[in-house]
């Protein structure tokens, strides 16, 4: 049994998550360097390159989709901008394109080239806080890293690759109808959680529960 945990688990560490490490480059006190300290320490340093360039790959990619124009995006860089006339805004705009462009760097390339915030000065630092500060600074990217960092997080149950569920209910009882798979789960528990009752329950309590069973317990024997 101990062998198969240990082979679920490399399993799920060679199947890593290319948001969450997005997201941790959005961080300013982390960025790609984290990523690349994580996985240095995963893996040897040829595979851990291999990842980080995937990462840095998807990363690019992701951020193209921003700079597309589009109205969603025309809105959220107006509702961004805390005043000035739309003349401003248009003269800012293209004083932007021709700084990037001149330079021959994107907003992605100049905020990854920034030094890390300090972690100790900054130890309760709000990421979507920063992104806010400086969306000004970085109108498309700011937009990306508040889309990516608002997802909530979610969680799997461990049931899913470690309980009994996957041999109760195989390949050739995958089509059982929601009540018998939970008859097939939970019959056992009804019955051998009667032991835990006081010994002056009701005895008719214990008749009707019984009684509440036996749909389920004709219903597998069907099956």
């Amino acid at each position: 049994m101990g062998t198969l945990m240990l082979g679920k688990f490399r399993k799920y560490w060679e199947s890593y998550n290319v948001i969450l490490s997005i997201a941790i480059v959005l961080d300013p006190q982390y960025k790609l360097k984290f990523v690349k300290f994580c996985f240095s320490k995963l893996h040897p340093e040829e595979i851990a390159n291999e990842k980080v360039k995937v990462i840095e790959e998807n990363l690019q990619l992701l951020f193209k989709e921003y700079l597309i124009p589009s109205t969603t995006t025309s809105l959220s860089r107006d509702h961004a901008c805390s005043s000035g006339s739309n003349e401003m805004r248009d003269a800012f705009d293209e004083f932007e394109s021709q700084l990037e462009s001149s330079t021959g760097k994107t907003q992605l390339d100049l905020y990854l080239e920034e030094a890390n915030l300090d972690r100790k000065t900054n130890p309760n630092l709000d990421a979507l806080g920063y992104w806010k500060d400086n969306r000004q600074k970085y109108p498309e990217l700011s937009l990306m890293a508040r889309d990516i960092l608002s997802v909530p997080i979610t969680t799997v149950a461990s049931e899913s690759a470690f309980s009994i569920g996957g041999r109760v209910i195989g390949k050739f009882r995958i089509s059982i109808l929601p009540a018998n798979a939970e008859a097939k789960l939970c019959t056992r528990d009804w019955i051998c959680g009667r032991e835990d009752l006081d010994d002056g329950s009701n005895s008719n309590e214990e008749d009707e529960i019984v009684i509440d069973l036996q749909p389920y317990l004709a219903k597998l024997r069907v099956v």
